[in-house]
């Protein structure tokens, strides 16, 4: 009958352990200023909740000093198990450690977010995703997520980070897990332009966005021109590395009327789309336009001019 109640006890400790196990990382590392707590089963002297020191050090009961630090709760307990056997002549000690308080991880964000701030009460397992969940988000329209930076406390390294790698393409490469300290900074964009001439309301530069579409640049220079516009004759301007233009014809009529995607196609930054009056377009005047043009977009992107970036 006793056994059988100490079997019972035994496996009632086990479930109360367990439950504590389940809500922890079984990986993670102990760190200075943690709190633990150490209990071993049917010895209740041996029950003790225990900050870990600056240093990584705890004192253990029965044990004395111990370098906490860099080890798993796991580990912690085999190393305990160890040393109350051959210092308290324990047969089989059933020993458990749980984290009963992490250590407080602070952590800043600055530049184009929703809430740029100081945030506290990260638990271990938390990234700079987290982090950027708790600012907001990037601003609409202005966060540029493939230039971020990642500053570590005590360092004056920036480690770039492309967050739109990551929360578009899935990249997972890019993800660190928060430090005490850590400083994300999320800049602007840097303005790269889709250039809109011709038969449009409003030509001039237009500030790029990922996945701009025809339809989007067309909206942004505030549509056609009544009579003027010829939306079947729209030209995609593309200037090579080598300096060459490749031109794309675009029917946008096909894509309105009949909903043909080939003809709303995806913009790069730097492109150049023209649109054409109902007479049939010059392209010797077409070309001088685009030389002058990316002359004006150079100067643009240089900053040399307070242009306007239509929105």
């Amino acid at each position: 009958m006793m056994r059988r109640v100490a079997v019972w006890a035994l496996l009632a400790f086990c479930l109360m352990i367990g439950r504590e196990a389940q809500a922890q990382e079984p990986t993670y590392r102990l760190q200075p200023l943690d709190v633990i707590h150490i209990q071993v089963y049917n010895e209740q002297q041996i029950n003790a909740i225990l900050p870990i020191g600056r240093d990584g050090n705890i004192s253990a009961p029965f044990v004395g000093m111990v370098k906490a630090e860099g080890m798993t709760t796991g580990e912690l307990e085999a190393y305990l198990a160890q040393e109350y056997i051959k210092k308290l002549k324990l047969r089989d000690p059933k020993v458990a450690v749980w984290v009963e308080q992490y250590r407080q991880i602070r952590a800043s964000v600055t530049g184009f977010v929703v809430q740029p701030g100081v945030y506290p009460d990260f638990r271990p397992g938390d990234t700079i995703i987290t982090l950027l969940s708790r600012a907001g988000g990037g601003a609409p329209d202005r966060a540029d997520l493939r230039r971020c930076t990642l500053r570590r406390a005590k360092s004056r390294e920036l480690i770039p980070v492309d967050l739109f790698a990551v929360l578009v393409k899935g990249d997972t490469s890019q993800i660190y897990p928060l430090e005490d300290g850590d400083e994300l900074y999320v800049p602007e964009f840097s303005k790269p332009f889709v250039m809109v001439l011709g038969a449009v309301n409003q030509p001039g530069p237009v500030q790029y966005r990922d996945q701009m579409t025809i339809a989007d640049a067309l909206t942004n220079a505030r549509g056609g021109i009544p009579v003027r516009t010829k939306f079947s004759e729209i030209y995609v301007i593309r200037r090579t590395p080598a300096g060459a233009d490749r031109r794309i014809r675009i029917d946008f009529v096909k894509y309105v009327k009949k909903g043909d995607g080939t003809q709303n196609i995806t913009l790069q930054p730097g492109d150049f789309v023209y649109v054409s009056e109902t007479k049939t377009p010059n392209f010797n005047e077409l070309g001088a336009t685009l030389n002058s043009a990316f002359f004006l977009d150079r100067l643009v992107r240089d900053g040399f001019f307070g242009i306007r970036i239509f929105r």
